[in-house]
């Protein structure tokens, strides 16, 4: 069977990164390809080369088969798009209109029907609701404004709505915006190959022969974790709802809670708990790349700046991508106040970068850790970041619960979405858990 577009252009976003990857090599080492590099580099190209043709192939063929198909039965365009039963106007996905359909025990049709069974095809997996993608979102338009009619009087004064909503402060998240990579719509069990040792060189007489070896190999195993959320949505909101701004609310406010908690378990999931391993408590990180302030924990220093990346170059990582830095609020401000030196006027945090590498802030990391006496310490990651992975089996699964909350007529909407995190290489990072900062003294 011919793959989809999707799965091809999964192979050859997958083919750019390792031709990304040998080039930053050559340019970081300021020479030319060698022979062998040169040929696996132009392999390469051509893979990629013909895997563009094929997707361009398929995408024609979806289109044409397009043509001359009834409107309630052609398959609709990328979001958003032009809805034929609606001509002129833009219909851009609502999970409030596929919730109704739920609730109204009637099948959820139109775009949302449509959006739903892909992904279930995709990823061979039933919802018990229906199954809603990643980014629904189109580009964010001016505010709108309505006015409802009132009753007479000094009623008659119409309330305005802006269309945006005063938005929930919310933790920052770095991990993909620091070059974390996303597998999607996985099928079953899930590993990428790793050679864990070399082939050994030898220095043989004449007419000698070299010892045998061999490289070896293990995996880097992805396992599924279930991530949820739910919230409870009034009757009088579901009538909101029928406003692109409550849907815009409903919906921001699930994925945004689900996202912010995939990306806390990327840098300190307990791998318990059905939570997937992060970056802070993998022992393969934190037993051999861990650089120690002191034994109640330390101020920063720019010796140990420099030592976290240090680490990596030792591992033989920090060829694989940018290396860059990630800590909270309160270490930002430790680093942009404390001097490299006493008598060297610049910081350590320095136009946004720690030792020429960048800096991301992010309250996912903690302030409360503690060493020997001390307390209310904070860590700080360096690492090189396109060596974290996530890996999803689906779309957000969202399912609507009408039972929960009927004594006060709320509705409770359910997104669960089945998901892995792990790290390719270990070597990659390297941290501080002890740090006291300003603002912890």
């Amino acid at each position: 069977m011919e793959p989809k577009a999707y799965e091809l252009r999964q192979k050859r976003a997958a083919l750019v990164d390792e031709m990304e990857t040998m080039s930053n090599r050559i340019t970081k080492e300021n020479r030319a390809f060698t022979k062998d590099e040169n040929e696996a580099f132009t392999a390469k190209e051509a893979e990629a080369r013909s895997l563009a043709e094929r997707i361009s192939t398929i995408e024609r063929m979806d289109a044409i088969k397009k043509i001359g198909d009834e409107p309630e039965t052609r398959k609709s365009d990328p979001l958003p798009h032009e809805d034929p039963s609606n001509v002129g106007k833009k219909h851009r996905y609502s999970m409030m209109r596929a919730a109704l359909r739920v609730l109204g025990k009637q099948p959820v049709d139109g775009l949302e029907g449509e959006v739903s069974r892909e992904l279930e095809q995709r990823t061979q997996k039933l919802s018990q609701g229906f199954m809603m993608p990643y980014r629904t979102r189109g580009p964010k338009t001016d505010a709108e404004k309505r006015a409802f009619d009132t009753t007479a009087g000094a009623g008659s004064i119409p309330t305005i709505l802006d269309k945006d909503w005063i938005e929930l402060l919310r933790n920052s998240m770095v991990t993909m915006q620091a070059g974390a990579r996303e597998f999607v719509d996985l099928q079953g069990k899930f590993a990428i190959p790793r050679q864990n040792a070399a082939t050994q060189g030898y220095w043989v007489a004449e007419s000698g022969a070299p010892s045998a070896s061999n490289p070896t190999l293990d995996q880097v195993l992805f396992t599924p974790h279930t991530a949820g959320a739910y919230t409870d949505i009034s009757r009088r909101f579901f009538e909101l709802t029928m406003l692109e701004s409550g849907e815009e609310f409903a919906k921001t406010d699930l994925t945004a809670v689900l996202a912010r908690l995939v990306d806390l378990a990327a840098l300190n999931g307990t791998g318990a708990s059905n939570q997937p391993l992060g970056i802070l408590q993998n022992t393969a990180i934190t037993a051999t790349n861990t650089v120690s302030l002191g034994a109640n924990g330390g101020v920063p220093s720019w010796p140990a700046m420099v030592e976290l990346y240090t680490i990596v170059r030792r591992g033989n990582a920090a060829d694989l991508g940018e290396f860059s830095y990630v800590g909270n609020a309160d270490v930002e401000g430790t680093l942009a106040t404390t001097l490299k030196a006493s008598t060297f006027p610049i910081f350590l945090l320095d136009n946004g970068k720690v030792y020429n590498r960048p800096f991301y802030s992010t309250q996912q990391l903690p302030n409360t850790l503690t060493k020997g006496t001390g307390t209310a310490l904070s860590p700080l990651i360096g690492g090189v970041w396109n060596q974290l992975v996530y890996a999803y089996w689906s779309g957000i699964d969202i399912l609507v619960d009408p039972y929960t909350g009927s004594s006060s007529g709320t509705v409770r909407i359910v997104a669960l979405q089945d998901l892995d995190i792990q790290v390719r290489h270990p070597q990659a990072f390297s941290c501080i858990v002890d740090m006291i900062t300003n603002q912890s003294q």
